[in-house]
């Protein structure tokens, strides 16, 4: 064989592997993004990217405007207090309602108020007539708007995607939140110092009129239905969502876990301006690549996630114990280049562990109790965030920074142990997975 021939033939196995890594390279792509290929869910996801940034926005704004008019952080802990205790005290009641009604309507409804609280923001910052009682009954308003709004995002997913979907779509909308997470208060911040804090807070009603404008392009018969049960009482729709929790052990056992992670572990990024500044100490430019790394896991946790087809108890009880471990890892290294790696991991495993969990919450609720399922996890998860940012203040205060992380961190790995132990004595395996939408689970 000539020179000549050989060198083709090895140009020519050069191409066809290249060819085929670009192929399994696009296959994998496809796979992780495979929910988009529903119309409904498109739309929704492309807007919802819009709106969390705008979101982030106005919680950066928020937050510096608070600080600058008044220099309290009481007033700063009060404002954040009254935007998420009305999920604390209202999303049970909420998710009854999410369960009677149209849950396109109701997100029609949420979004435009919380668009009108923006602009009004907006006004208020741009005349310069703000006032922190304003600044704090705005906030409640949008606590009150997020109760409801919330837990029917969440339950809205399974209408938009079939069931073997929705472990891909609830992982990207994990991405979302984190690429929004990274993008809103970067450009929150080059806002600010170049126009001032009021077009953040235009922006975020602006990004609101984005869901609404895809939720009124939706196509209604693309979207899963489901018999709504006949209508009983307030009180007697509670009891039918928690007696299905506590009849449904895998259910349970899910609750119970997110009750110690969403309370103390996920309260860490509360902490990163104390670790940056007490363990790490560093600055300003040093917290931002802080926030940026735990940002930057938490997107590569939500592509992990994305490319599952199964959720599963294993995987919940494991990202929980990682979660809380690196956390623990992470109170004890002193090393900026280690600390940002570690705080890497921290993202990536938090996000697996509330991916998978919400999926498995979806997956395993009937379709008639499915919106009270999603108000319990969102009243455990986010709507202990006053309580476990207390938790975080006081402890740091008294006993440091470095013991608080290592505590809740320590927290997390006993809420899974609590799981392991609640799912075997009641027969729950740690293989446990989703179901179709009929609530019974399947237990392997």
């Amino acid at each position: 064989m000539s020179l000549v021939s050989t060198e083709r033939l090895t140009l020519s196995r050069l191409f066809s592997s290249l060819l085929g890594q670009l192929l399994i390279a696009r296959k994998k792509l496809t796979r992780n993004f495979r929910s988009l290929r529903h119309y409904n869910y498109r739309l929704y996801w492309f807007s919802q990217l819009i709106s969390m940034t705008g979101t982030w926005m106005q919680n950066v704004a928020q937050s510096w405007l608070v600080v600058t008019m008044t220099g309290s952080a009481v007033a700063l802990g009060t404002v954040t207090a009254f935007q998420f205790l009305p999920i604390l005290l209202l999303s049970l009641f909420a998710g009854v309602y999410v369960d009677r009604i149209p849950k396109r309507k109701l997100l029609l409804i949420t979004q435009t108020v919380s668009a009108i609280q923006a602009f009004m923001l907006a006004y208020l910052v741009y005349t310069k007539s703000v006032t922190i009682l304003e600044i704090y009954i705005l906030a409640l308003l949008l606590g009150f708007t997020n109760s409801f709004d919330q837990p029917g995002r969440q339950a809205f997913v399974a209408e938009m995607v079939p069931d073997e979907d929705i472990p891909n779509a609830v992982a990207l909308n994990s991405l979302l939140f984190n690429t929004a997470r990274t993008l809103g208060p970067a450009v929150a911040g080059i806002s600010i110092a170049l126009i001032g804090m009021a077009p953040s807070f235009a922006i975020n009603g602006i990004s609101f009129v984005a869901v609404v404008i895809a939720l009124i392009m939706m196509k209604p018969e693309l979207l899963r239905t489901f018999p709504v049960k006949q209508v009983k009482s307030m009180v007697a729709d509670l009891k039918e969502g928690f007696s299905y929790v506590r009849t449904t052990p895998l259910i349970a056992s899910l609750i119970m876990i997110l009750a110690f992670v969403g309370t103390f572990g996920y309260n860490f990024s509360t902490a990163l301006p104390l670790l940056t500044r007490h363990i790490l100490r560093g600055g300003p430019e040093v917290f931002g690549i802080v926030t940026s790394s735990v940002g930057i896991g938490s997107m590569l946790g939500a592509m992990a996630v994305a490319g599952r087809s199964r959720p599963t108890l294993r995987v919940v009880i494991g990202s929980a114990m990682l979660f809380g471990f690196f956390e623990i890892i992470v109170s004890l290294v002193h090393n900026v280049g280690l600390s940002l790696l570690l705080l890497a991991l921290v993202g990536a495993s938090g996000i697996v562990y509330t991916a998978t969990t919400n999926t498995m919450l979806q997956l395993n609720s009937p379709p008639h109790l499915r919106g009270r399922i999603m108000a319990l996890y969102v009243m455990v998860f986010t709507g202990s965030t006053p309580i476990g940012a207390l938790f975080t203040g006081f402890l740091a205060d008294y006993a440091g920074t470095a013991l608080m992380i290592l505590v809740e961190g320590s927290l997390c790995i006993i809420g899974a142990f609590v799981g392991i132990v609640y799912s075997k004595k009641n027969f729950v395996g740690i293989k446990s997975s989703g179901v179709p939408s009929s609530g019974t689970p399947d237990v392997q």
